[in-house]
């Protein structure tokens, strides 16, 4: 037992030599060091020394009036200076009385991008003392990797025991592309289209020939075209003139509004399960967690229930 504890300890330098070195560092300045630790020269010197001593090497020489880092010292001092970083956020957090204003949020690379993280500004405006952080999955399949999160968003109703699953988003997914794409062209019926590349997502494969179903076309279930891993990789190639993009509605309702993308033949749709947020309500958090749906809800979500065409097993 005392030999597998002696294995799991970790061999460190002084630590308060550490502060000395790392100040030092900084500043180039023994002096400077010494004011911002509240110290002694003397004391910041020694502490140098004690390092240098751990290491058996030098770990300074002298500048001028000043000092500097030898070359070894300097790649030390980067992974010294991030370590004490992670533990200054992580004192301040566990010391911060707004512990409770803090709200994490997983959701996938596309929803982030496209549609979350705007208004997650917004939202961050109107009540300045709610943090709120981002992360972000690169698969809608839940994991114990993101459980620590206090809202999970999803393109699918989720279940967990204990927790509420609240839908907050349509999903009508529509087909766009950048204008330049058609120049020249005439679009009668939606299976001109054809005539042009489709930009399909991996997890998304059979999304086109079920479009092409709702216009009342038989195509093959699968149709020749790139394939991205994600949503807003097919949309950046189609705001580029490469191709036309199917994806939901809400993630580019600014950019056919203003023109950027054209809805190419709009009526044609395929509407999905919708986006759904799981949270758990006997968070301490959860009333600024429920203020935070609320704000996406009440800006997004469609007066109209509608029917589902159909639900997709993965997305991105």
């Amino acid at each position: 037992m005392l030999e597998k504890e002696t294995k799991a300890m970790r061999r460190l330098p002084p630590l308060k030599a550490i502060a000395a070195f790392e100040a030092a560092a900084r500043h180039e300045s023994v002096t400077k060091a010494a004011i911002e630790l509240n110290v002694s020269h003397s004391a910041i010197s020694q502490q140098i020394k004690i390092l240098e001593h751990h290491f058996n090497q030098k770990l300074f020489q002298k500048k001028g009036n000043g000092i500097e880092l030898t070359p070894k010292a300097r790649n030390f001092l980067k992974d010294v200076t991030e370590s004490l970083d992670i533990i200054a956020v992580a004192s301040q957090n566990l010391t911060s009385s707004n512990v409770l204003n803090r709200i994490s949020v997983n959701s996938t690379p596309t929803f982030s991008v496209q549609w979350l993280v705007p208004r997650i500004a917004d939202f961050q405006r109107a009540f300045p003392n709610v943090e709120v952080k981002t992360e972000v999955s690169t698969t809608d399949v839940l994991s114990k990797a993101y459980e620590q999160s206090d809202l999970i968003i999803r393109r699918y109703p989720m279940k967990k025991s204990g927790m509420e699953c609240v839908r907050i988003l349509d999903d009508v997914s529509v087909a766009v592309a950048a204008p330049r794409l058609f120049e020249g062209e005439r679009l009668e019926s939606p299976s001109d289209l054809l005539r042009f590349k489709l930009l399909h997502t991996k997890s998304r494969i059979s999304a086109w020939p079920n479009w092409f179903r709702k216009a009342g076309i038989v195509t093959n279930q699968t149709l020749a075209g790139q394939v991205f891993d994600h949503i807003f990789l097919g949309l950046a190639s189609a705001r580029s003139g490469a191709g036309i993009c199917l994806c939901p509605r809400v993630f580019v309702e600014d950019e056919i509004s203003d023109g950027r993308l054209i809805n190419v033949f709009a009526e044609n749709v395929i509407i999905g399960s919708g986006f759904y947020a799981l949270y758990d309500k006997k968070s301490r958090g959860v009333n600024n967690i429920e203020r935070l749906i609320r704000w996406l809800m009440g800006e997004n979500i469609a007066d109209v229930p509608i029917s589902q065409d159909i639900e997709w097993e993965l997305y991105s």
